[in-house]
């Protein structure tokens, strides 16, 4: 009996928890969010600008954290190896937050079509 209702918990959990995943999603292209917008309303486009507006947060400070890691890494180490891992997690989150800035500008230009 305890491991059934264990296992309840566990299914009811992960099913709340999935409702709460991130909408930004930095692999979709702005033809697909073009086409994916024709299908939305108002406030669900609103929602998602705002999950990518987060998001490009999040990165943002992401990067900033990196860049002040680079910054207090001594000149005579700048080219040793905790400096290049550092150099590139930031060349991974600029990408990252070009494709996630370039999607939020798609669903704002769906917005914008919509009004």
């Amino acid at each position: 009996m305890k491991k059934l209702l264990y296992l309840m918990a566990l299914v009811a959990s992960m099913v709340i928890f999935a409702g709460c995943g991130n909408k930004a999603d930095e692999n979709k292209t702005p033809a697909q969010i073009q086409a994916e917008v024709q299908n939305m309303d108002l406030a669900q486009i609103q929602a998602v600008i705002a999950d990518y507006q987060k998001a490009i947060e999040k990165k943002a400070a992401e990067l900033k954290k990196e860049a002040d890691k680079l910054a207090q890494i001594p000149l005579t180490e700048q080219l040793g190896d905790e400096a290049k891992k550092v150099r590139e997690n930031m060349s991974n989150l600029k990408d990252s937050l070009a494709k996630l800035q370039a999607n939020l500008a798609a669903y704002t230009e769906g917005l914008k079509q919509k009004k």
